[in-house]
Formats: structure tokens, sequence, C-alpha cells
């Protein structure tokens, strides 16, 4: 077992809490040992970088000094946050000019950071460390006959896409063939599902999201599957809210990550968070079995 500092972040104790839930199902599965960092904290995501930038990396800064303690890796399942940790890792590391008063934040709070953790997303460290081999021998319920989109989103592969190929990403491609499902690929897998718009320019937003599922229609996609909490209540909303908008009117279930490997692990509904899907009925049919597959 690998052992590695865990952090949730914010989606994962709200909107995604199917995405924390279903990742602690699968990973002891797949020898994975997540110790969750004690006291963890917003890592600053978004607008605290807009409204301070020493105050958005002495947030992560806190995080990653807590974390130092537990593991040399923190492994996150929010890209947002998974960036927004590097940056304050790269500052810390480099010693710039933020650098001391976000170390001098630190230790206004007793703590300090010798810059010795490396922070990574959930799907390298499945790629990559776990492994695909591992995983597909790990499988007791492939997904045959499934047709799942790769949906990226915009952060996982940038503006580094390490343990892939930043230009064309495959890591979710290896992950749905080691878990028994067919590969509906579509040109839009790296595109912005128009998430951090929908509050502040809606139609816009909307109209980059119906985008992405148009093409994930035309790939005649059973499922997409996603590493990104915030991709996945945005195209799970948008569905939910145009339901004609796939090809013949179909609605195709957007899992997490972990949810899709869940499946294929066997485990149960409830286990992966499924039940807490916008759209759990639609969830079920795209995830029945034939007669000679376990049902979920």
């Amino acid at each position: 077992m690998t052992e590695y500092a865990y952090y949730p972040g914010c989606s994962g104790r709200a909107t995604a809490r199917g995405y924390d839930e279903s990742l602690l199902a699968v990973a002891p599965r797949l020898g994975m040992t997540l110790t969750e960092i004690p006291d963890w904290n917003c890592c600053g995501s978004g607008l605290a970088l807009s409204v301070n930038q020493v105050l958005s990396l002495a947030l992560s800064a806190r995080n990653l000094a807590l974390a130092e303690k537990i593991a040399p890796t923190v492994v996150t399942p929010c890209p947002s946050c998974c960036l927004t940790l590097n940056k304050a890792n790269h500052v810390l590391q480099d010693g710039g000019a933020a650098a001391a008063p976000v170390q001098s934040c630190l230790e206004a709070g007793d703590l300090k950071y010798g810059g010795g953790v490396r922070v990574r997303h959930l799907l390298d460290v499945i790629v990559n460390d776990v492994g695909v081999e591992r995983l597909a021998q790990a499988v007791t319920a492939p997904l045959t006959g499934k047709r799942v989109a790769p949906y990226y989103g915009c952060q996982v592969v940038r503006p580094v896409a390490e343990g892939d190929d930043a230009e064309y990403p495959h890591n979710l491609e290896q992950v749905i063939a080691a878990v028994g499902g067919e590969v509906a690929d579509f040109p839009l897998k790296t595109s912005c599902c128009g998430g951090a718009l929908v509050a502040t320019r809606p139609e816009l937003g909307r109209e980059m999201c119906l985008d992405l599922l148009r093409s994930i229609g035309a790939a005649r996609a059973d499922i997409v599957v996603t590493p990104c909490p915030l991709c996945q209540v945005t195209l799970e909303m948008a569905q939910h809210q145009n339901r004609g908008i796939l090809q013949g009117g179909a609605l195709a279930p957007v899992l997490y990550l972990t949810q899709l490997i869940g499946v294929a692990l066997g485990l149960s509904e409830r286990e992966l968070g499924l039940q807490r899907a916008l759209m759990p009925k639609t969830c079920r049919r795209a995830l029945a079995r034939t007669e000679q597959q376990p049902a979920l």
C-alpha cells in the first residue's frame, strides 16, 4: 500500500460528495492509503487570487505544510485545487519575491514548509502509480458494451499535463479500456465546459456546455466520465435543463472517475455516492447489466 496525503477540497465535502465517497471506497482496492490532511482549509482557488495574491498562496501553503508531515505526495481529485496547490508549491520552492510573506503567514500559525511535497492529480496517480494493469486485474464487473466519453476539462491538461500528453491526453482512455468500456472519442474532450462562467456570463457558459454535449451526443456515448467536480456538475445540470440536447433525446450520466472505476470493481450505488446524482435513474439505466453480470 502506498500512502498519500489526501486533500479532498471544498467541493469534495459539498457538491461533489459522490467523488469523495467513491474515491475513499475505491482507493484501498487499488493499493492506495489516503491519509486526509488534518484541519485542511480551502486552497484559495478562484476568487482569492484575484483579491490578494499572498492570501491565496498562504491558504495553499498551510495545506502543504500540514501535508508535509504525512507523506511526500499530496493527491487531490480536483484539478483546480491541484493547480492552485502547485502554484503555491512552486513559489515556495523557488523562493521568489512572494515566498517570504507567505512563509511569514505560516510562521504566524506555528507552521513551516520545507518544500518537500509533490502535488498530483488523482488521474495521474491512478494511471502512473497504481497502473492500468493493476486496475484491470481488480475489475470484477467490466463495462462491456458501454461507450464512455472521456471528458478531461481544461485544467487537468493545462498548463501542464503531468503524467500525460498535453495536446493528446490518453489517461482517461486507458482507464476506460482497463474497466472494459469502449472509448467514445469526441473532439471537444479538453475544451472548457463553461462552468466558471455560469454565474457571471450564463448565456456564454450555457452555449459552451451545450456545444460539448452535442459533441458527446454525436459520439453515441452511453456514459461520460470526468476527473473534475466542476465539469461533472456543469454537464449534469445542463443535461437536466436541456433534456433533448443529446442525439435522440437520450441522457448520458456524467460519472466521476472513481465512480466509473467503482462500478467496474463491483461496488454498490451507495458506496459510490451514485444516489446523489441529479439524474440517478439515468445512471441506473445506463449502467444496467446483462443477466450474466452482477447488478449495480
